[in-house]
């Protein structure tokens, strides 16, 4: 099966959902001047009437032959069903209410009245533009959608990063790295490991964000495309190894350490904005890291 008759399958099966109001392609598939490969996946937006209908991993085998299916909130809390077909085709379908849609399709429009919305309605503007913005296709659904996606390219406010997120991402960076050196510590280095990448990584390239933002660059979140967008410095700090060995995951906090204060710095000299000081807590664990890290790595 071909990537046009895998696609092929996908609208056909769309068009015979009558609850189906629009199916809106996203991705790399369809963002200008992105490099797809046989290991792109398809994304999908499907804006249903009733989203609770398509809650089950039965419907993907009705599109093709389907190895696993399951179902997660995102970032954007809202809920998607990843798809793996067979050979290995990935697809995620992300379930959306039509009239919700319509709501935050309509208050784009409206950019100046943006004092007035309520913040769900703020962030549900905010979290459409970022994912469909870069590129969307209106696959079913017509002029109608059509016209409610055209609205991205009304210009709208950047959110801004305010002193506030600052100290957020500060805060919650150095509570974490004292519970994962203490789990090195204590040796329960899979516990360690995990919650360093799930964790810590959140605030680092929160900032590693905005610093490329601040640069002129054009920061992906969640890391994606990051090789395109950091620069040579930090493309060589996030190079981290890690591991299930303590001495290994003690040089890797201590280099995340070093690569957090770098960027918090930056971006609070960039802003003019006060850095919280952490000095103690980072010479704590530097101290208690070092025991088990090795000598070249003291600093």
């Amino acid at each position: 099966m071909s990537p046009q008759e895998f696609e092929a399958r996908i609208i056909a099966w769309a068009r015979q959902q009558s609850e189906l109001e629009a199916l809106v392609q996203i991705g790399s598939r369809v963002q200008p001047g992105q490099s797809v490969d046989e290991w792109s996946d398809w994304d999908y937006q499907m804006i249903v009437r009733r989203p609770a209908r398509y809650r089950n991993r039965n419907w993907p085998a009705q599109i093709a032959p389907c190895w696993s299916a399951h179902f997660e909130r995102t970032e954007r809390a809202v809920v998607k069903l990843s798809a793996v077909f067979e050979g290995g085709r990935e697809a995620d379908f992300v379930l959306l209410s039509a009239w919700q849609m319509k709501l935050v399709c309509c208050a784009m429009r409206h950019p100046g009245a943006l004092g007035w919305y309520p913040p769900v309605l703020r962030r549900g503007v905010h979290n459409l533009r970022l994912v469909a913005k870069p590129g969307y296709r209106v696959i079913l659904g017509g002029a109608p959608w059509e016209r409610r996606y055209a609205a991205m390219e009304i210009a709208w406010p950047v959110p801004i990063f305010a002193s506030e997120d600052l100290r957020e991402h500060t805060a919650a960076f150095w509570r974490h790295a004292v519970w994962v050196a203490k789990k090195i510590l204590r040796s329960e280095l899979r516990a360690a490991l995990r919650w360093q990448h799930v964790e810590m990584r959140e605030h680092v390239y929160a900032l590693l964000e905005e610093e490329a933002r601040l640069a002129g660059r054009n920061p992906r979140p969640e890391a994606r495309k990051a090789e395109r967008w950091l620069d040579e410095r930090r493309l060589t700090q996030t190079a981290i190894t890690t591991g299930p060995d303590q001495s290994t995951l003690a040089k890797a906090l201590l280099a995340e350490l070093t690569l957090f204060r770098d960027v918090s710095r930056s971006v609070a000299e960039s802003h003019g904005f006060p850095l919280p000081d952490y000095s103690a807590v980072e010479a704590w664990l530097r101290a208690e890291l070092a025991k088990v890290a090795g000598p070249a790595d003291r600093g």
